[in-house]
């Protein structure tokens, strides 16, 4: 058997719909966060900090539509979560997404009914992708 921390996470795909709106929500966020570009394709594009990639890409047909998850969900199924450091570095990302115009789907804050100490901010991108935030 393997060791339980010989898994992690290498990359994840997202489909959009439209990969120029994707990339200009992306793209000021994860170079802010220190993620390099490492494809850059007509209907594609992949950041990686070196530990992690994230790839998106816009398939011929759309396969997945998703609506805004609303107030009253207390787990979002589909949802795609970065682990930071401390509370100070999920602050800094909702002040950077906030001086980029793009307003929380749910603000930073605790939720200790996932585990002590959780605090998080998420955000929708133009597919309504939601992306967290979050420390322990």
């Amino acid at each position: 058997m393997l060791r339980a921390n010989a898994v992690r996470v290498g990359h994840i795909c997202l489909e959009v719909s439209d990969i120029t709106a994707s990339k200009r929500f992306y793209t000021p966020l994860f170079q802010e966060l220190g993620f390099k570009i490492v494809l850059d394709e007509k209907e594609s594009v992949g950041w990686s900090n070196e530990t992690f990639l994230i790839f998106l890409g816009k398939p011929e047909r759309q396969r997945v539509s998703k609506k805004m998850p609303g107030e009253d969900e207390v787990v979002i199924a589909d949802h795609v979560a970065l682990l930071l450091d401390s509370r100070n570095d999920v602050d800094s990302v909702a002040t950077f997404m906030k001086k980029c115009g793009i307003d929380a789907l749910f603000a930073p804050e605790e939720h200790p009914e996932f585990a002590p100490g959780y605090y998080s901010v998420s955000y929708c991108d133009p597919d309504n992708n939601v992306l967290e935030f979050y420390s322990t």
